[in-house]
């Protein structure tokens, strides 16, 4: 099989050269197979539509090509091996469950700060990291320092626990290979000619797989290159590992294509800098340029993200790609979070009230008329049509428990609310002989009604998240979690959020669920470790805002 090497200059330039690429794999014939790896999903959706919008012989369209990150090619030639040995893909929640089970068997250097959260997160994206390395690299890692000898020590225990039950993209890589190996015929018959994209960064084990698979079928690379040294060193890279070289002509820029005109500017500050990048959005708009064609890239992630994500939206511009925001910040995911933190943050006045004033807490009024049957579902569409969820009166609550100087703990609450009632009672009834003074009484009684009710709903907040039994297992306790999502943060409610919100609500509950998987990885189960399992699930979540090509791509 023969592998061909394209340079070409990035955006329509590499375009042009996929679509003469896609043209002679398929050698006259529309509908012959042919697979084009990209880099990410990104590069893959822009191709795909760029394809489309080509005229061919007079027609447009594009048939029988196939779009996969070196990734999901592993899936789609290695999963069924992995699948046929009972193994799942390993996730960062499998891994990290993995990483607190060997933190507590031997911590190591990290004695003392093994439960806390940072920790955790730390070494489970090392072990990704790590995964890529050799036993003679991870030897000579280990040898730098005694931190490091841990790090690693922790990465090969984690790896050896998740072997059985797991695999890993690197272990995935493998199967694709050998899967590549004993029917190249039939992968080629399947995937057809290959076109390696735009290769960014490529690990051993994808460019092992690639090579592989250009052993089996026909590969052409198309790569991308600037012509500056430093801006193409990594492309540069990925290409060797492919078993190429990027040509002279191309190193020195010489087919990179046409150069874009670049424009520096001094600015104060990143606000300013915003500003200029904005007004230069606006100003190509006017001349003709589609905003689905205009993007605004940063090297670091804050504050500029946040910055032109706020610009953009106030200046009434669409936008799509990277957001400040993630799945743990949404509406459902901030909420569920905090809810869970109550009972080890002493259930205080202040936490609680914070928690209700921000959270959106539905609850069936005592006065609905099916009150005594099962609840809504969590995305709202429960079978019981009688009853009507309502938001609770936070405010009012709120004066309530002021009123009454609750402290913490759930004692104080019982003890200063019960009292507080009481004397609101005592209150009204001293004013109801007075018709004079009867709105007295009734706003006293009604101080007394609220502080019972706000009472209630702590002491049954309270029993639901230290629940008797403890949950045993991870499975109950996402079913745990799923009730309390149920029955504070669900309800019909739900349906009034906006639809991102809506949109994120629903991978919170996806993530609760994974967490339900565990049971296996994390030995021991908790309802402390749940909520840091689910805190790193969420914050790892990205939100992406938006469609590609309907806005200014912010990345």
């Amino acid at each position: 099989m023969t592998v061909d090497l394209v340079t070409t200059g990035y955006g329509p330039p590499a375009h042009e050269a996929l679509a003469e690429a896609v043209a002679r794999a398929k050698g006259g014939d529309p509908l012959a197979p042919v697979t084009v790896v990209v880099p990410n999903h990104y590069v893959g959706l822009s191709a795909r539509r760029a394809l489309g919008r080509r005229e061919h012989d007079g027609t447009r369209g594009l048939a029988a090509v196939a779009f996969h990150t070196a990734y999901g090619l592993a899936e789609r030639l290695g999963g069924a091996e992995m699948a046929a040995e009972g193994r799942r893909g390993v996730t960062m929640t499998v891994i990290a469950a993995a990483v607190r089970t060997v933190l507590r068997r031997d911590p190591g250097h990290f004695r003392g700060v093994e439960t806390h959260p940072a920790t955790e997160r730390a070494l489970t994206r090392a072990h990704r990291e790590l995964s890529e390395l050799t036993g003679g690299q991870l030897r000579a890692l280990a040898a730098q320092s005694p931190r490091a000898a841990d790090v690693v020590r922790i990465h090969q225990q984690v790896a050896a626990h998740l072997e059985a039950g797991f695999s890993n993209e690197q272990q995935l890589s493998r199967a694709a290979v050998a899967a590549v190996r004993a029917d190249p015929f039939a992968v080629a018959r399947q995937l057809g000619p290959v076109i390696v994209f735009l290769p960014q960064r490529i690990t051993d084990s994808q460019a092992g797989l690639l090579r592989a698979v250009g052993e089996a079928t026909d590969t052409t690379i198309v790569v991308g290159a600037t012509g500056a040294e430093d801006a193409d060193a990594a492309v540069a890279a990925s290409v060797g590992r492919l078993g190429a070289e990027l040509d002279a002509p191309a190193r020195r820029g010489g087919r990179a294509g046409a150069r874009a005109t670049v424009q520096a500017l001094s600015v104060s500050d990143a606000d300013d800098e915003v500003r200029h990048a904005v007004r230069a959005v606006v100003e190509a708009a006017r001349a003709g340029t589609p905003l689905g064609r205009c993007a605004v890239v940063y090297g670091v992630e804050s504050p500029y993200v946040r910055l032109i994500s706020d610009a953009l939206d106030a200046a009434g511009i669409p936008r799509c790609g990277a957001t400040s925001r993630t799945v743990e910040t949404s509406l459902l995911g901030r909420s569920l979070l905090e809810m869970l933190a109550l009972r080890d943050r002493g259930f205080s006045r202040r936490v609680v009230m914070a928690w209700l004033a921000g959270a959106p807490v539905s609850v069936r009024r005592p006065d609905d008329p099916d009150a005594s049957g099962s609840g809504g579902e969590a995305g709202g569409d429960g079978p019981a049509a009688g009853h009507r969820w309502q938001g609770v009166p936070s405010a009012a609550w709120e004066r309530e428990a002021r009123a009454a100087r609750v402290e913490s703990g759930i004692d104080s609450w019982r003890r200063r609310l019960t009292r507080y009632a009481e004397d609101c009672t005592a209150e009204a009834d001293c004013h109801a002989a007075d018709e004079e003074q009867a709105w007295r009484g009734d706003r006293h009684r009604r101080r007394a009604e609220r502080s019972l009710e706000l009472l209630s709903f702590v002491e049954e907040l309270h029993t639901d998240l230290e629940p008797r039994p403890a949950p045993r297992t991870w499975a109950e306790l996402a079913g745990w979690c799923q009730k309390l999502i149920q029955k504070y943060l669900g309800g019909r409610l739900r349906r009034s959020w906006p639809d991102e919100e809506r949109q994120m609500a629903e991978r919170v509950d996806r993530a609760v669920s994974r967490l339900g998987d565990l049971d296996g990885t994390d030995d021991e189960p908790s309802v402390a470790a749940f909520g840091r399992a689910l805190r790193l699930e969420l914050e790892g979540a990205a939100h992406r805002h938006g469609h590609l090509g309907a806005g200014v791509l912010v990345g």
